[in-house]
């Protein structure tokens, strides 16, 4: 099955472009393009995209909330931030509005593909660039890790580390070759100890303390 792929950007010439290379993909299906906010969620309603790429613009707080309001609408579906902005704190915020991933616009049309194929399937995707920001500010985390570390024992932040890549508790199971009730216990310990109980929220969490893969 395609996957069905909306644009939204207020540079029309930009999803033009996209749309160009995607439509060269069989399994993606370009199903709409938006230049404003309300076009992308109009859209959303009538094609029912499971992945919408938005163009985010630096320091622009409407596009965070076009994120928020999608990710809260009924179709609720995956999206892709592409921005000129590749600071740490300028992609946790794009995530926690409700994005699965971000892509710089300095990146390749491939890692593009790339975020869209795993927003679709459900896995939290970060750009060679963005990556290499975030990974960055490892060492001004050492206490923070510590601290992380001090909570959540190995097996369970292994175990955290997949649920953010957005495996299923079976597919941990046979990843780590351990029973799925346990990988069950290991969820439960896990929310306890951060206080925390969406799958969402737990990937902010472990991308938040360098503990997702990218």
């Amino acid at each position: 099955m395609s996957i069905r792929v909306l644009l939204s950007s207020k540079h029309k010439v930009v999803s033009e472009g996209i749309a160009a290379v995607l439509r060269t993909h069989p399994d993606l299906q370009v199903v709409g393009m938006a230049e404003t906010d309300e076009k992308t969620q109009a859209l959303c309603s009538e094609s029912a995209p499971h992945v919408v790429l938005i163009g985010m613009h630096a320091n622009n707080q409407q596009d965070l909330a076009l994120i928020h309001a999608l990710a809260a609408s009924r179709s609720s579906p995956h999206m892709v931030a592409f921005s000129g902005e590749s600071d740490r704190h300028a992609i946790i915020e794009i995530l926690d509005a409700g994005a699965k991933g971000y892509v710089a616009t300095t990146s390749s049309i491939d890692e593009l593909i790339a975020a869209i194929r795993a927003a679709a399937a459900g896995r939290v995707y970060l750009c060679q660039t963005a990556a290499g920001e975030m990974m960055a500010s490892v060492r001004k985390f050492r206490a923070g890790d510590g601290l992380v570390r001090g909570a959540l024992g190995g097996r369970e932040e292994q175990v955290l580390r997949l649920i953010a890549d957005g495996f299923s508790s079976k597919e941990i199971a046979r990843n780590l070759q351990i029973a799925p009730s346990t990988v069950e216990v290991h969820r439960r310990n896990i929310m306890r100890k951060v206080g925390l109980h969406k799958v969402a929220d737990l990937t902010r969490y472990a991308i938040r303390n360098q503990m997702v893969s990218v």
